[in-house]
């Protein structure tokens, strides 16, 4: 009878392919050529007993670029997300993308989609512990690019906020942003006017719906509500102070 061990199948053949770019700069400077590149990573597939079953290559094209401008890496992606490939293997992680966001995320589309990533010149291998262990090092630094670009964001919008009130987001009905700042809609401006006088004569919300021929804030037509959200921003209207800020919102109402 044959052994046990005899009667397991093989396993199957990792299925690796390559990806090599270049762009003029690159090639002067770092001697990165694709006949290089292909040269150090088929080496590698040959080390790792791996099936080479296509290569994937964009010449002339910026790491800067996102995959979708990349005809080759657009090529490679479609391939692994079909279960095609099971590994791919680059020279350096700078052939993935010359931006740490872009690296950061192909790196987790490859992985996500169950494939291995081998980069010659950093060592990096998914298929080892170690290389699992600095995959989680990339997952942290980019939760923590993340989280420095909401900060860097929330920050500069707040900081802005103290500045001149501007802090983005939906303008009360009768201003608009202009390229000197917040500034009065005079047609609409009449609109608020209008609808200030109406609820100062004692007509309801409806009624002074019913009464606006020009488009709502939304471009159709008034209702309740949006005539209660121009009510509630009497202050602004009034030359109130923005925000936060020492800047006044301009003046589109009298004082009482």
């Amino acid at each position: 009878m044959p052994r046990p061990d005899a009667l397991k199948t093989p396993p199957a053949p990792i299925r690796a392919a390559i990806y090599v770019r270049v762009s003029t700069d690159d090639q002067a400077r770092d001697g990165y050529g694709l006949d290089v590149q292909r040269e150090r990573c088929r080496a590698m597939a040959v080390v790792k007993g791996w099936s080479l079953v296509a290569e994937y290559a964009d010449e002339g094209i910026s790491g800067t670029k996102d995959a979708s401008l990349r005809p080759g890496l657009a090529a490679l992606l479609s391939a692994i997300s079909q279960h095609e490939i099971d590994a791919v293997i680059v020279l350096a992680l700078d052939r993935l993308g010359r931006k740490t966001r872009i690296i950061l995320d192909l790196v987790d589309l490859i992985v996500d989609a169950d494939a291995e990533l081998v980069s010659c010149k950093e060592s990096l291998d998914t298929t080892t512990p170690a290389g699992r262990f600095v995959l989680t090092i990339f997952a942290a630094l980019a939760q923590l690019e993340r989280d420095n670009i909401v900060e860097r964001t929330t920050s500069g919008r707040n900081q802005r906020g103290k500045t001149d009130g501007e802090k983005g987001g939906r303008l009360p009905y009768g201003y608009v942003r202009s390229p000197v700042g917040i500034v009065v809609d005079e047609e609409a401006a009449a609109v608020v006017r209008r609808i200030v006088a109406l609820d100062q004569a004692g007509a309801s919300l409806r009624q002074i719906a019913r009464e606006m021929a020009a488009p709502g804030p939304s471009g159709g037509k008034w209702h309740a509500s949006s005539v209660s959200a121009v009510l509630a921003s009497k202050d602004a209207y009034r030359g109130g102070m923005r925000g936060a800020s020492a800047v006044c919102w301009p003046r589109i109402l009298d004082d009482d």
